[in-house]
């Protein structure tokens, strides 16, 4: 926790659609779809997206420009937050800005969505807003799940999302983003990273829209598991001013119900993109651990898969290749065992039970006795 005093100065250079924060070493651009005039917003975006940057570089963070001081204060919390998850990456820094004052907006109406094409998020567009008839604007980010290089493919995710967002969308903006391989250049990758850009991006919109919302990941429960990652509960209310803040959706519905509930629309099912397969997507391949595991909680909720795979075949042998020592994965397998012994289909999976229940091996004796002995002279060595 040894102090920088080199402040991490960040300026913001707003050309239309075109959005530049420069510091000294980085360069992070926002390239907005759907929208060119950014007069009159705050910098508070900046905040949140130098934010891990500067706790990872353990430098202090000075925005130039207007940020709010509700999220000033937020992002002093945020920064103790992520040094007790994360001690080895992020350090204790101060944040200032160069005027701190919260900025009024006269025209803010409705929310602002994060949609991505994935489950959760489609799940989340017909639940809230289509099967309500009233259409929500959409926000579509282009850096995370697909490459900012890789054109083909996201136009290929909103060509294949095109008749849900026409029907549940009224406005839909896109952003095209470095800013997830800026983080990973200093250690911040997606696991804790993620939030910090979504928000950021929402906070581009703060003069339009009264609050932004996001899908929730997986359940409070399943959150206390795959801890410390970039949404949740904890720290998504965080990312607020005292015009904007966010809201998660659906944070006690577990993945397979969201899935059970999308295998009834056939839209749904022609929509949503979940492959892990970077070549494959916006398809969905069948066979990667994702599809795999989404057939198999398919399974566990409705008893049969839907035909929306380019291969369809499922064995339990699938699910062998995931990796349980990935908070993430082993997350999402006990969501699917959760939902087959609430359906009464836990014996669909015998192995993946057996994986997720088997007690760790026990150290040999001779090895336990090294390492008590070791304790033991660490200790007289301390006396």
């Amino acid at each position: 926790m040894d102090s920088n005093p080199t402040a991490l100065t960040i300026n913001t250079v707003f050309d239309q659609g075109h959005i530049k924060l420069q510091a000294d070493c980085f360069e992070i651009d926002f390239k907005v779809q759907g929208r060119e005039d950014f007069t009159g917003i705050s910098n508070t975006f900046a905040l949140w997206i130098c934010l891990p940057i500067a706790m990872s570089l353990n430098r202090n963070l000075h925005i130039l420009g207007q940020v709010s001081p509700t999220a000033l204060a937020n992002a002093k919390k945020l920064i103790e937050i992520w040094f007790t998850w994360r001690p080895g990456l992020f350090h204790f820094i101060n944040v200032t800005a160069e005027h701190v004052l919260e900025t009024t907006y006269a025209r803010q109406e409705g929310e602002l969505m994060l949609y991505s094409g994935g489950a959760d998020s489609t799940y989340a567009l017909i639940t809230h807003y289509l099967q309500h008839a009233n259409k929500v604007a959409a926000l579509t980010i282009h850096g995370m799940d697909y490459d900012a290089q890789d054109a083909v493919r996201f136009n290929a995710l909103l060509d294949k999302t095109r008749p849900l967002r026409d029907l549940a969308i009224n406005e839909h903006y896109t952003i095209t983003s470095n800013a997830a391989q800026i983080m990973a250049r200093y250690g911040i990758h997606g696991d804790c990273g993620h939030g910090f850009q979504l928000f950021s991006s929402l906070f581009l919109f703060e003069d339009r829209y009264r609050s932004g919302s996001i899908a929730a990941d997986c359940t409070r429960q399943i959150e206390m598991l795959i801890s410390p990652w970039g949404t949740s509960s904890l720290t998504n209310p965080l990312f607020a001013s005292s015009q904007f803040h966010i809201n998660t959706l659906d944070l006690d519905l577990g993945r397979p119900e969201k899935l059970a509930a999308l295998s009834g629309n056939e839209m749904a099912l022609r929509c949503v993109s979940f492959c892990k397969k970077r070549e494959i997507r916006p398809e969905n391949c069948g066979v990667c651990s994702k599809c795999s595991r989404s057939k198999a909680m398919f399974l566990a909720e409705t008893g049969k898969i839907p035909d929306m795979f380019l291969d369809n075949s499922f064995s339990e042998d699938m699910l062998l290749d995931i990796d349980l020592s990935n908070r993430g994965e082993r997350g999402s397998a006990m969501d699917l065992l959760s939902s087959a012994a609430r359906n009464g289909r836990l014996s669909l999976f015998p192995k993946l039970t057996a994986r997720l229940c088997a007690k760790p091996a026990r150290k040999p004796w001779l090895a336990r006795q090294k390492a008590r002995w070791a304790k033991r002279i660490k200790k007289l060595n301390k006396g």
